[in-house]
């Protein structure tokens, strides 16, 4: 007896199949855009990017400061990816007159938006991980259940086909779980990418923000 084909099973499953197929084509968009989205945060692109921004105002260039803040990127294949901090840092170069207290406060409400951005679809695998496996198990009873009903209409029915009923209804259970797993790992290893990054964001910001400070003291004296 030849193995049934991928179509086969896919056909085999019915219709919530084909929902979990829709769940597994956004579960793979999400991934791709929140990989690329998450190239920003490794350690080398942030601790890059802050090492031109301190070099550039330690020279006293805020101009060239915000210009690297408005046009850095790196290239991952054919993506450009950003840093999120760097509209971090333009808002903290942009406002350095303020009192340094709210300057704080307002860089890391600047932080809490650029956070969010990242985090945006990260809920969407969360719930697919969630769900995907009870979208699955609602195949299968439903499969079961149209198996017994068949038995019990036509008693001559052969149990040998109700059983493959059962199997068939079964690969259900198994989509939903294929889709569910990956959305769940990834899911954890984003939270994960974006919890580590968070040490070098605060490091950053306090940086920049004792940096700017220091100049604007400079520009003080120089007046007087």
């Amino acid at each position: 007896m030849e193995s049934p084909s991928l179509l086969d099973l896919i056909a085999k499953g019915g219709y919530v199949i084909f929902i979990l197929a829709f769940c597994s084509l956004l579960s793979v968009k999400v991934i791709i855009e929140k990989y690329i989205t998450f190239k920003g945060i490794t350690e080398k692109v942030i601790t890059d990017f802050m090492d031109n921004i301190y070099n550039s105002l330690n020279s006293e260039d805020m101009k060239e400061a915000l210009f690297i803040c408005k046009t850095s990127s790196w290239n991952w294949f054919i993506m450009k990816v950003k840093c999120p901090l760097a509209n971090v840092v333009k808002h903290i170069i942009e406002h350095y007159k303020e009192p340094k207290n709210e300057l704080e406060i307002s860089a890391y409400n600047q932080l809490d938006k650029e956070i969010a951005k990242m985090e945006k679809g990260l809920g969407i695998l969360a719930t697919l991980g969630s769900i995907s496996p009870f979208i699955g198990l609602f195949g299968t009873v439903v499969g079961i259940i149209r198996s017994f009903n068949a038995l019990s209409v036509n008693n001559s029915s052969n149990y040998a086909n109700v059983m493959s009923g059962i199997a068939d209804a079964l690969i259900a259970t198994a989509a939903g779980l294929i889709v569910a797993v990956p959305a769940v790992m990834f899911y954890n290893y984003f939270i994960k990418r974006l919890k580590l990054s968070m040490p070098l964001y605060d490091e950053a910001i306090q940086k920049t923000i004792r940096i700017v400070k220091t100049l604007e003291l400079r520009k003080k004296h120089e007046t007087v």
